[in-house]
């Protein structure tokens, strides 16, 4: 099949939730939250099970969707802080490596690839990839940026979108704020306005929500709501986080029914995804062990689907493990002939699955992580070979093996039954450090633990 025979190119919208765990979905799952929409996208496009966002975090994430390079490879293991550099225990086993804090320019970004093709390109929404004005979106390929700056999270929900606080007292890049908007329903507003205002032309578009991430502020009649049916729902937590949810699904089904209205429905790829597993705090994973910021399922297994109406066929499902890394090459892939993409990516192009229903020759996914993420404090690494998961922690120092086909839960740790095992894995992920390059942490010096 010939997908690019069409006459125009392809429109591309990327969705991405900030911390949207792989059960918070009805479709994967969830009999709490309701995500009507969400649903419905799913149907008419490929649902992917085992899909990984590259790190337990949120910044390194993100810039590897956006370059298709592995956090490692960019040196940006970490996610951006306000302080401009990453915390650790004064007596924690190991420094985390001073990593950048931004993506180079030199990083060839999706719009960038897309610059001789004719697209228009925005992005809405968190940005987080740069933590100065010279890093922001305009600056990486984007025509347009509309409220991304260097922070991950808003100030508040609530227009105008201003706190009394030093460290994030507003939002920026956003402009005419109404008086009690609701930020997720702005953003959609500014990502329906671009693709009408560049229906005649391609398009890609890049709506990175703030939501679901903190501060937890929701429509007061969908919190009520979920207040309700928390007292008959003894597993789940957070009435405000439900109706985030809940209100970031109605904003997926009123721009996808924009979409449909203006007659680009057909020739429009559509990817939702989530930029790293729930928040342990305010969403149960379960089956999966933990939340944000470890490197267990909870924190790096998250949702993906993707739809090309008459490309991809509907209500599919792929098992087969992807990672955010892939989404790059993907994009450029299905786009075609004239796109420029960057040089020595680490992700490979999805477009055999989605509408051809292959494999991939690929058979390991990597994550080097070490920093002391705030939810988790545990750096270390993992790598996934099979259905074998290992992890190995710097701090505290451990190794767990686990059987993912068989023990999802992650509960069982099979390193002392299997040492061949652990052995092929550790060699395996030492051999992929060599190739990537990254910079490596350094053992603490000061450190008091043994």
């Amino acid at each position: 099949m010939n997908i690019w025979s069409q006459e125009k190119r392809p429109n591309v919208i990327l969705i991405l939730v900030d911390d949207l765990g792989w059960q918070d979905l009805g479709c994967y799952g969830s009999n709490f939250y309701e995500t009507p929409n969400i649903d419905k996208l799913r149907s008419e496009g490929m649902k992917f099970t085992q899909a990984y966002s590259a790190s337990p975090v949120c910044s390194p994430t993100r810039a590897s969707i956006l370059t298709g390079k592995n956090p490692a490879t960019l040196h940006f293991t970490g996610h951006i802080t306000s302080i401009g550099k990453h915390r650790f225990p004064k007596d924690g086993q190991i420094i985390p490596p001073d990593d950048k804090m931004y993506v180079p320019l030199e990083e060839v970004m999706i719009p960038e690839a897309l610059l001789n093709l004719g697209y228009a390109t925005a992005s809405i929404g968190k940005w987080h990839v740069g933590i100065e004005e010279k890093y922001f979106p305009t600056h990486q390929g984007f025509d347009f940026n509309i409220a991304g700056y260097e922070h991950g999270s808003p100030p508040t929900y609530w227009g105008p979108y201003e706190k009394d606080s030093d460290w994030n007292p507003i939002i920026k890049n956003l402009y005419e704020r109404k008086e009690d908007e609701y930020l997720t329903d702005r953003l959609t507003d500014e990502a329906i306005g671009f693709i009408s205002d560049h229906k005649e032309r391609p398009f890609f578009l890049y709506l990175s929500h703030y939501g679901v991430h903190t501060p937890l502020e929701a429509p007061k009649n969908l919190v009520e709501k979920y207040k309700t049916k928390l007292k008959n729902n003894p597993i789940q937590k957070n009435a405000t986080y439900a109706a985030m949810i809940e209100n970031m699904d109605f904003n997926v089904g009123r721009l996808l029914t924009a979409v449909d209205k203006m007659g680009l429905t057909d020739n429009t790829i559509v990817i939702f995804y989530s930029d790293n597993g729930g928040e342990g705090k305010v969403t149960d994973n379960s089956p999966l062990r933990e939340g944000k910021g470890y490197l267990y399922e909870g924190g790096i297994r998250v949702p993906l689907m993707v739809k090309w109406p008459g490309k991809i066929p509907k209500n599919s499902t792929s098992e087969i493990p992807v990672i955010s890394d892939d989404l790059y090459p993907t994009i450029i892939d299905l786009i075609g002939k004239g796109t420029r993409p960057g040089e020595n990516l680490d992700g490979v192009s999805l477009a055999p699955i989605l509408t051809e229903g292959n494999s991939l020759s690929r058979d390991e996914l990597y994550w080097y992580y070490p920093q002391y993420s705030p939810q988790a404090k545990m750096p270390g690494y993992a790598i996934r070979k099979g259905n074998y998961k290992l992890i190995e922690c710097y701090d505290p120092k451990r190794v767990e093996l686990f059987d993912l086909v068989n023990d999802i839960e992650e509960k069982n740790n099979l390193a002392k039954d299997y040492p061949d095992k652990v052995l092929e894995l550790q060699e395996s992920f030492q051999t992929w450090l060599k190739q990537t390059q990254p910079i490596l942490h350094t053992l603490n010096p000061n450190r008091t633990k043994s």
